[in-house]
């Protein structure tokens, strides 16, 4: 088990098929190799959907409070 910190998506298509929304780092750690840079052709495994949602909406939420607490002085 290899955590891997993800402060931005940056998708791999792995050749088990499966998008890997962390990058190299977040396929190496389930034990695929590269197939290709950026999302998977069709059939993603399960690799998009909900989940690619919910840490989109992370991020999203993520940059707005940061962008909150730079304009207020907070940081």
């Amino acid at each position: 088990n290899c955590p891997v910190k993800c402060f931005r998506t940056d998708p791999v298509c792995g050749e088990d098929g499966v998008t890997y929304w962390c990058g190299c780092a977040d396929a190496r750690c389930s034990g695929a190799r590269v197939k290709k840079l950026g999302f998977c052709d069709g059939g993603n495994g399960g690799g998009s959907g909900t989940a690619g949602q919910a840490l989109l909406l992370v991020h999203i939420i993520w940059l707005i409070l940061l962008g909150v607490f730079v304009l207020f002085g907070l940081l």
